[in-house]
């Protein structure tokens, strides 16, 4: 094969890279790293494992889930079946985050329901600066959290994981009013509701459904944020458009301030709209 002198001292420094790190068959696993990512040597293998991803699509498999990847806020990352793959409409979070909120160098940020860590590492790689913990339950999804937390470190990312449930008081104590800020992209619909096979069959329940309305981990949620959130900390929860109207008034029976609906249309794509409802804690 031919390798431009880009390529070459890829392949050099990955040979080191992984003579250091003591993998036991370091020429198999870079040639099969190269076949990947780099070159394929056998072209009649590439088109007959391209026809099988596209019958996989047709299965109507997600697209994520058969490549093993998923680009977010410009960071690739890791996931597969168990876990929920990342989509646009959480960027809105970020972009909120650039425009309007004001949290000061040091804050602690929490992502919950982190599932991958999408949200929690675009907010590390945007502002590191900030404390970022992702905090995921799924023991399924922590395994591809921490896969893609440690893969981002080598790009200065920096993130801890806290493998909790929401519902569960005691696993959160040492964040008792220390939040700056709360994001969350949880599983927001309702049990009865009809989804594209992509989320009803192939993605994991827990991830999608929440009770009957769509609104079980949400109340948690906003139950969880008066114990931890600081004075003017903020929480910020995607959820459906349907549901702008009952999110408000759950963060206002819960006495969180400037309460706000935003819906970002250009987030937004033919699977639903990028929404999410913004909270403050005055005191």
């Amino acid at each position: 094969m031919s390798l431009t002198d880009r390529e070459c001292l890829a392949i050099s420094q990955a040979r080191a890279m992984l003579r250091e790190s003591g993998v036991w068959d370091l020429e198999e696993d870079l040639s099969c790293l190269i076949d990947r990512y780099i070159e394929r040597v056998d072209k009649d293998r590439a088109i007959e494992e391209f026809m099988l991803a596209v019958q996989e699509r047709c299965n109507r498999i997600p697209l994520g889930h058969i490549v093993g990847m998923v680009e977010f806020d410009e960071m690739p990352l890791v996931v597969g079946s168990g876990v929920f793959i990342p989509r646009p409409h959480s960027k809105v979070i970020h972009k909120w985050l650039e425009t309007r909120a004001v949290l000061r160098p040091g804050a602690s940020v929490l992502d919950l329901c982190a599932g991958s860590g999408a949200i929690g590492l675009a907010i590390a790689r945007r502002r590191p600066d900030l404390k970022v913990t992702c905090v995921e339950f799924d023991e399924i999804a922590v395994q591809y959290l921490k896969r893609n937390i440690d893969r981002l470190a080598c790009k200065g990312i920096r993130v801890n994981y806290l493998q909790a449930d929401i519902r569960d008081e005691q696993a959160f104590t040492r964040f008792t009013h220390q939040v700056g800020l709360i994001v969350a992209n949880p599983p927001y619909v309702p049990q009865s509701q009809e989804l594209l096979p992509e989320w009803s069959d192939h993605h994991p329940q827990a991830s999608v459904y929440s009770g009957v309305d769509g609104l079980e981990l949400i109340r948690q949620i906003i139950s969880r944020a008066n114990q931890l959130l600081s004075r003017e900390g903020w929480l910020v929860i995607e959820h459906g458009e349907e549901q702008a109207q009952v999110v408000r008034e759950l963060f206002e029976q819960s006495q969180l301030t400037n309460v706000q609906t935003v819906i970002d249309k250009e987030a937004s794509d033919a699977t639903g709209s990028s929404v999410m409802t913004i909270g403050c804690r005055s005191r």
